[in-house]
C-alpha cells in the first residue's frame, strides 16, 4: 500500500510540475528581470521551447496513471468486526485528482492559447496631424511562444499614445505604430525589456 501512496503522489506531482514547466519559458524571464534584474534573461529559458511537447506528453501521461490508480478496482480485504475503516485523505481521494486535472488543462490553455485568457487589443487614439504617427520595427530576443507575444503586447500597450502593434515569435520581430507626441521609442524599449527580452531596433 506505501508503494501506491508514494507513485500517487508522484504521478500527481510530475503532472502538475510538467504543466507549469510549460509557461517557464513566459514566467521565468520576468520574474529573473523583476527581482533579480538580470537583462534578457529570456535567452535562459528559451530550450524549454523545444521541450514543449515532451513536457505535454509526460503531464497528460502522468495524469492518466493518476486517475488509473484512484478508479481501479481494489482488491476487497477482510476486517474484523473492530475494526476501524481508514479514511482517506483529501490529497489521496478522486476529487484532488480532477482539481489537478483541470489545473493541468487550464496551464496547458494558457501556454499554447494564451489569446483565450488575454486578448489583446488596439487602442483607439485620436490623431489630429498624421505627422504626429511613428512606426519602429524591432527586433526581440528570447521570445519562444504565443504567450511571449501577449507579455510584449500588453506590457506595450499600457503605454499612452501606442496605435497598433503585430508582434511575432516565429520571425522575432514586433512592428509598432505610436504617437511620439505620447511616447518615445525609448519608453516602448523600456517596457519590453521589463519582461526579460533583448531588443534591439531593425529601423526607425
Amino acid at each position: 500500500m506505501g508503494v501506491i501512496k508514494l507513485s500517487k503522489k508522484a504521478t500527481v506531482g510530475t503532472a502538475v510540475l510538467s504543466s507549469v514547466s510549460l509557461k517557464v519559458c513566459c514566467w521565468g524571464p520576468l520574474l529573473l528581470t523583476s527581482v533579480a534584474g538580470v537583462s534578457g534573461s529570456s535567452a535562459y529559458f528559451s530550450w524549454l521551447s523545444a521541450l514543449k511537447p515532451y513536457l505535454l506528453t509526460i503531464a497528460f501521461l502522468s495524469l492518466g496513471f493518476a486517475f488509473y490508480q484512484v478508479y481501479k478496482p481494489k482488491k476487497k480485504e477482510t476486517c474484523p468486526a473492530n475494526c476501524k475503516t481508514e479514511k482517506i485523505s483529501f490529497f489521496r481521494s478522486k476529487l484532488y485528482v480532477w482539481f489537478v486535472a483541470v489545473f493541468v488543462v487550464f496551464m496547458t490553455s494558457v501556454s499554447f492559447y494564451p489569446q483565450l485568457f488575454h486578448q489583446t487589443t488596439n487602442k483607439t487614439v485620436v490623431i489630429v496631424d498624421k505627422s504626429d504617427i511613428q512606426s519602429v520595427n524591432l527586433k526581440i530576443e528570447g521570445m519562444t511562444c504565443a504567450g511571449c507575444e501577449e507579455n510584449i503586447n500588453q506590457s506595450v500597450n499600457q503605454l499612452n499614445g501606442i496605435l497598433r502593434i503585430r508582434t511575432s515569435y516565429k520571425t522575432g520581430t514586433a512592428e509598432i505604430d505610436f504617437n511620439k507626441r505620447k511616447t518615445d521609442l525609448a519608453e516602448i524599449v523600456n517596457a519590453i525589456k521589463s519582461k526579460g527580452y533583448a531588443v534591439a531596433v531593425k529601423n526607425e
